[in-house]
């Protein structure tokens, strides 16, 4: 498959010629990044705003902003994004919806998922629905607000003004530009100590230290009880935010997960089904494997003993 950016010459024919300009000037910095089925989601995306209507500034912003979100967290993303802008289109302006596209670099970078930007839009869609009034203050604020905020964050701060400020159409507006106390006091509270994202190359880098490789991190939202870290598809999945811990940091508390779920991937000498064991048995078997690798750990790097001894000589309640 292969993309003619003068295929779609036609399509904008009545657009600005600005438009036809931007699009010249990103699509050889959207091909860099995209597979060609990614280069044609992305032109026909750009086709379908362009004749929905809502103003070209849409058609401008998906053009400009889309090549580095999909940089950040993959193609696969192109249609949701512009299948979120196709509902809002019937909800909002084509102002906000322009925004909203402005917006999702800094979400692509600071979520670092493609589901979590799904979870960002779905929100998104929701506030449109119950606070249309917060959307463009919020949206102009996203930059400070994922820097302190997880996703799962961000929606209860976002839901709890849309509640509160339901019928108060001038306190709505004031609460989702953070000019409000009580906008700043519930960001306080749903603020975390430390977010993954902040400390990935960190890790990663921890890491490529200790065992000379590369190893996948991805952040998952981690706002039920009970989550825990775990690996799939050679993919190590990590809460998006940890708070301090009796002393020990969220750094340290994400190198100790890190480390022990690479020392799963490095020492594993093959994997076992769960189809035909019994809960107590795959306890077990974890357990021991758990014990097992980490020893295997400590003996090359015997720091890992100190930085997983301190959490594992915490009291625990029960």
């Amino acid at each position: 498959m292969s993309v003619n950016l003068e295929d779609y010459r036609d399509c904008f024919a009545k657009a600005p010629e600005e438009i036809f300009d931007t699009l010249e000037a990103t699509f050889h910095e959207a091909a860099r990044v995209m597979s060609p089925a990614g280069l044609a989601d992305y032109m026909e995306g750009a086709k379908g705003l362009c004749s929905l209507g809502r103003g070209y500034d849409v058609v401008l912003s998906f053009l400009e902003n889309m090549p580095a979100v999909v940089k950040e967290v993959g193609e696969d993303v192109i249609r949701d994004c512009i299948g979120a802008a196709m509902k809002l289109s019937s909800m909002t302006s084509g102002e906000v919806i322009a925004l909203l596209f402005s917006s999702l670099p800094t979400a692509a970078r600071r979520l670092g998922d493609p589901e979590l930007v799904r979870g960002y839009l779905t929100l998104v869609h929701q506030l449109s629905a119950k606070a249309s009034r917060g959307l463009r203050p919020m949206l102009g604020n996203i930059d400070e607000l994922l820097s302190k905020l997880t996703l799962s964050g961000l929606r209860r701060w976002a839901n709890f003004g849309a509640e509160a400020y339901r019928r108060d159409l001038k306190n709505l507006a004031a609460y989702f530009a953070l000019e409000s106390a009580d906008s700043k006091k519930v960001l306080m509270k749903e603020r975390k100590g430390t977010l993954f994202i902040d400390t990935q190359r960190k890790l990663n880098f921890y890491l490529r230290a200790l065992w000379g490789r590369d190893f996948f991190l991805r952040p998952t939202a981690a706002d039920y009880e009970g989550f825990r870290p775990y690996i799939e598809h050679h993919v190590m999945h990590l809460p998006d935010a940890v708070d301090d811990l009796d002393g020990i940091t969220g750094l340290e508390l994400y190198r100790a997960m890190v480390a022990h779920q690479a020392a799963h991937l490095v020492y594993m000498k093959r994997p076992i089904s769960a189809e035909q064991l019994s809960p107590a048995q795959m306890f077990f078997i974890a357990l021991v494997e758990d014990a097992r690798v980490e020893w295997r750990a400590v003996q090359e790097f015997p720091g890992l003993g100190k930085l997983w001894g301190r959490l594992l000589a915490r009291e625990h309640d029960g």
